[in-house]
């Protein structure tokens, strides 16, 4: 009798860990990788001799900003400064933090730490002998 027993506890015991391997222990449904949508903002204006002129833009999500001139006139080969760096709402200010002199459709890029206010900036590095129109395309997420 003492077989039959533990014969039959032995294969109840192996029924109780079989069933308990299919089903497992249940796991928490893990969420999405968020999904960043990339945003395209066109500025434009006019610089004077020794001028320059700031944009000020929100970067929500991470990801890397890329700011580049695409228009200069009356003069395309001019060197223009181009920075970008943090917006200061109270003096309206950029505080650049990358900037560097490129020409036309060179870029300057760079990595926000998070989210926050962020601007773009061109200047005159001392090429600007009349007013001159510009136009810069920045992207960011």
């Amino acid at each position: 009798m003492r077989n039959r027993a533990g014969a039959r506890l032995a294969a109840a015991t192996v029924i109780v860990l079989s069933s308990l391997a299919c089903g497992g222990t249940a796991s928490t449904p893990t969420e999405p990788a968020p999904v960043y949508e990339q945003k395209t903002e066109t500025y434009a204006g006019t610089l004077n001799t020794g001028g320059g002129a700031a944009f000020n833009f929100a970067v929500t999500n991470p990801g890397n900003i890329v700011a580049k001139i695409t228009e200069l006139a009356p003069v395309s080969t001019l060197t223009m400064g181009l920075s970008l760096g943090f917006w200061d709402a109270t003096t309206s200010l950029c505080s650049q933090d990358i900037s560097g002199s490129v020409l036309l459709n060179a870029t300057v890029s760079g990595s926000p730490p998070g989210p926050a206010q962020y601007c773009v900036g061109i200047y005159d590095v001392g090429n600007v002998q009349v007013p001159t129109t510009f136009t810069i395309i920045l992207t960011h997420y």
